[in-house]
């Protein structure tokens, strides 16, 4: 599993790529920087993006749309320190997690959206 992390706080990125990749995860890369999010998501072609909400509220809506799109969508968790699974959901978010939830609530989230639709029938 590839994932991208859409995050501009180091602590967080760190914490989430050590955790992930002691979970046989592969981070691809630490994108925090809003308008790279999208270009980096083309470039690296991860399973899942995760996407810290914090990042900007429209912006994120934005990302979320530009990562959904297209013939090849790509799913996004959003990742929060609020319950703002509503608004995430209606930006088009796969999935959301708080970064109070049990970390394997994001893991879990990981492997139940970055499976591909087939993947998803089948297991």
């Amino acid at each position: 599993m590839r994932v991208l992390l859409a995050t501009d706080s180091p602590d967080l990125g760190h914490a989430l790529r050590l955790f992930l990749s002691e979970r046989c995860i592969h981070v691809v890369d630490v994108v925090g920087d809003c308008e790279l999010v999208v270009r980096e998501a083309e470039t690296a072609r991860p399973d899942v993006v995760v996407l810290d909400w914090r990042l900007g509220d429209a912006v994120s809506c934005k990302m979320i749309a530009d990562l959904m799109s297209g013939d090849d969508p790509l799913p996004v968790i959003v990742l929060s320190t609020t319950r703002d699974r509503l608004r995430a959901k209606e930006s088009g978010a796969a999935a959301y997690a708080t970064l109070g939830d049990p970390p394997d609530t994001l893991l879990a989230a990981i492997h139940e959206v970055g499976q591909g639709p087939a993947e998803r029938e089948s297991g």
